[in-house]
């Protein structure tokens, strides 16, 4: 998801806990009164994405602005990660001397991310009618 936000932008939408939001899934009315609550409504998305067949990053990107503020939630690794993955993609930088050496970690990280931009490449299409 944090893809989606690092291309598209982060929405401006400000919710502080505690507050009352619309679920995206349920359309009802949901009380956050802390960040589990809102990981639970997370939790709800990414099952439906995978029930329906939804794009989880893209699912996200467009559902979580309906019920929490995504930079709030959003770890600074995830930015990190996103950056590091681009500073080696241009400047050609290799992520280890060898494949055995290589952070398994963040290679699972580089194609989740390489996946990701893809799909954005693919709505980026469709929104296109190419």
């Amino acid at each position: 998801m944090t893809v989606w936000f690092s291309n598209y932008g982060l929405p401006k939408v400000n919710y502080d806990l505690p507050y009352n939001a619309r679920s995206p899934v349920s359309l009802k009315k949901v009380s956050f009164k802390t960040e589990k609550d809102i990981f639970n409504e997370v939790e709800t998305i990414l099952h439906e994405s995978k029930n329906r067949d939804y794009k989880v990053g893209e699912s996200l990107y467009y559902q979580l602005p309906f019920f929490c503020d995504p930079s709030k939630i959003i770890p600074d690794w995830c930015w990190d990660m996103i950056s590091d993955y681009f500073s080696v993609k241009k400047y050609n930088i290799p992520i280890s001397k060898d494949l055995d050496s290589a952070d398994s970690w963040m290679m699972d990280c580089f194609a989740i991310i390489e996946n990701e931009i893809d799909n954005i490449s693919k709505h980026e299409r469709g929104k296109n009618g190419s």
